[in-house]
């Protein structure tokens, strides 16, 4: 086989992989216009994607985000969290475009991260499973150009309430 059989052998089959995908758009595009069809008008458009991350271990992490049915209209903001244990600091960062800071509410626990926001017909909504424990005393937010960044101090490890019990 020579050098010119072998390019339009790669030539064929790059052509193959982009008739696959263009296929596979109409194929998703004509799913979501049965599905998102009976419930929103067809002039309404419908956001909704994916970020695949690894994690530091190694393991993927798949989070979707975009309109939600399920959420009463409001639509998941692409999010991500950062854990430096260094520091001893949690960050979440959402994109929430289109509001301003007087129209979000965030709410916590030590393990859980819940950011809604509303302005207009902008209507954002997420619950996040924080990766770590945190202080949620000590929670502070910055919004800035549409970002929305949430930091918190790691809870401490040490063996706070610990106690020995002496067996009589």
């Amino acid at each position: 086989m020579d050098d010119n059989d072998l390019r339009r052998d790669i030539r064929d089959t790059l052509d193959e992989l982009d008739r696959f995908f263009e296929d596979f758009q109409k194929s998703i595009q004509d799913q979501i216009r049965r599905t998102v069809g009976d419930a929103k008008s067809a002039a309404a458009p419908y956001v909704t994607g994916f970020t695949l991350r690894l994690e530091p271990s190694g393991k993927p992490n798949i989070e979707k985000f975009g309109d939600n049915a399920q959420t009463a209209g409001f639509r998941a903001p692409l999010s991500e969290q950062f854990v430096d244990q260094k520091s001893g600091v949690l960050k979440a960062v959402f994109d929430l475009p289109g509001v301003s800071k007087e129209n979000i509410e965030i709410s916590t626990t030590d393990r859980n991260l819940v950011v809604r926001a509303q302005d207009g017909s902008r209507k954002y909504m997420c619950e996040m499973a924080l990766r770590s424990e945190v202080d949620q005393e000590s929670a502070k937010a910055d919004y800035r150009n549409g970002v929305l960044e949430v930091s918190f101090s790691l809870k401490d490890k040490s063996n706070k309430g610990f106690r020995r019990v002496k067996v009589d």
